[in-house]
């Protein structure tokens, strides 16, 4: 691998190949993490390494030798978080400005959200993380949506008419319950942290962070509220 960029706040590593999702990453990232500051109410973060690989056996190679073994990695894993650094496989073809393009292209941001929403508030305070507010938030505020977000009333519409079941969102946990062919519950939960955040703002929105109570009180009604101010 080689070494894309290294500054203050971020040391990249990833192979050649993957010029064309990385070439506007450290901007993306240093923006990311002002925004990401600013919500958790700190002046600074650790530095965060990311290794990139364009080779799925690569990665799983480096991974088992993080962890030294090779038991617990899964086989459809694509990224982990091993040693507190940003790891991932990203294929070197995908088609420039598909969905998948834009979802890697940010994929380093939305990972970042994850690593600082868990060292600074979940983990910190030891409370319970909250999975679809997580996946929600690393969504809205990482830019990997920023686009299909300007039309947000269309979006909540494409994303009513794809759901035939809405779920309570707490009772949502990464498997076989969070995606199904009758809801996504990624954007269902990317939905819900948008539209909350556009109603109460950023000052407000930080307190609801360090809030379950307040967040599962969200996760029972926001999804039927939403829904039906759309009727």
């Amino acid at each position: 691998m080689n070494k894309k960029f290294d500054n203050d706040n971020f040391i990249l590593y990833a192979p050649n190949s993957l010029d064309y999702i990385t070439k506007d990453m450290e901007q993306i990232l240093n923006e990311s993490l002002e925004f990401y500051k600013s919500l958790f109410d700190v002046d600074s973060f650790r530095k965060v390494q990311i290794n990139y690989f364009d080779n799925i056996e690569d990665f799983r190679n480096y991974v088992n030798e993080l962890r030294g073994e090779s038991e617990s990695l899964p086989e459809y894993a694509a990224g982990t978080f091993d040693k507190g650094m940003i790891n991932a496989y990203i294929a070197p073809n995908i088609m420039e400005g598909s969905p998948l393009y834009n979802k890697k292209k940010y994929n380093a941001s939305h990972e970042l959200f994850h690593i600082m929403y868990q060292e600074l508030v979940w983990g910190k305070l030891n409370i319970p993380r909250i999975v679809w507010f997580d996946e929600g938030m690393a969504q809205a505020f990482s830019g990997e949506y920023q686009n299909d977000l300007k039309d947000f009333d269309k979006f909540i519409e494409d994303t009513i008419a794809k759901t035939k079941i809405i779920p309570n969102l707490n009772e949502l946990d990464h498997g076989t319950s969070f995606n199904t062919p009758d809801y996504s519950g990624y954007r269902l939960s990317l939905v819900a942290v948008k539209y909350i955040y556009d109603s109460i703002g950023l000052e407000e929105f930080k307190k609801l962070i360090k809030d379950n109570d307040r967040i599962h009180e969200y996760g029972e009604r926001i999804l039927k509220e939403i829904f039906q101010k759309q009727d």
